[in-house]
């Protein structure tokens, strides 16, 4: 069996950047120029962003507590250190945002609030509700890391987070003018939760789940595709979810098709 997680805590070290040296310039003189459904697709996305990063980097110490009191210490070390790029991705957002977009509001709390209007109910509850409740679950039970990883690492990231995030690049790209800081700062994010998604599929692999537990995990990333609204494709969805179930695949578990 594969152990340890060592090799996440050193990759995440030689990944790390500061969201204050991208240059946004730019993208402040280019945003009142953006046609305006341009504006209202990489608005609704930066919003779901603020709001997604701002709840995970304020839930994942759970996580490291709870991966401290196993035998595995290099899986804590792992959750320090991508709690830290959370943070980071959330004042990323946070800073386009108010500098960018102009989102009024003294902090972070006062931005997210106004930005609730601009993404579905079922984002909300998914990163104010959800990932919470399992988040607390973990601090007073002790137990479900597992489980809990499966919501955040295989279907948070694996599928909300990673679907919005290639939404996000694909509109960029697609502008009647360009917003090259937070093009640059997507690329970086898109990169970090790469080696997230990696280290929770061996946490998952390593625990062994149960095939019910693979169908549970299938499932939650179905129901979680709904979470953007119609701020991403039905093609995005599908491919969201290949790669959601080709990840579990890979993960020993082959009791469906990867189409």
């Amino acid at each position: 069996m594969i152990s340890g997680y060592d090799h996440f805590v050193q990759l995440a070290e030689t990944l790390q950047w500061d969201e204050t040296e991208l240059d946004f310039s730019a993208d402040r003189e280019a945003w009142p120029k953006l046609e305006e459904t341009e504006q209202a697709r990489v608005l609704g996305l930066l919003a779901g962003f603020v709001i997604a990063e701002t709840a995970v980097a304020g839930n994942l110490g759970n996580y490291q507590v709870a991966a401290s009191a196993t035998d595995e210490k290099s899986m804590a070390q792992a959750f320090q250190s991508q709690a830290r790029d959370e943070a980071r991705h959330a004042r990323f957002f946070d800073l386009v945002a108010s500098s960018v977009a102009g989102i009024p509001g003294d902090d972070t709390a006062q931005r997210r609030d106004h930005l609730r209007d601009h993404v579905a109910d079922e984002l909300v509850a998914l990163f104010e509700e959800t990932l919470p409740a399992t988040a607390q679950r973990l601090a007073d039970e002790h137990e479900g890391l597992t489980d809990a990883v499966g919501l955040y690492h295989m279907v948070i990231e694996g599928v909300v987070l990673l679907a919005g995030q290639h939404a996000m690049l694909e509109a960029l790209e697609g502008l009647s003018v360009k917003l090259p800081g937070l093009h640059k700062g997507m690329e970086l994010v898109l990169r970090d939760e790469r080696w997230h998604i990696g280290f929770g599929s061996r946490v998952i692999q390593n625990a062994n789940v149960s095939d019910e537990k693979a169908a549970e995990m299938l499932e939650r990333g179905e129901s979680a595709t709904k979470a953007w609204g119609d701020l991403i494709t039905a093609d995005a969805i599908a491919t969201a979810m290949r790669q959601h179930k080709r990840r579990l695949n890979a993960l020993g578990i082959k009791f469906w098709s990867d189409a």
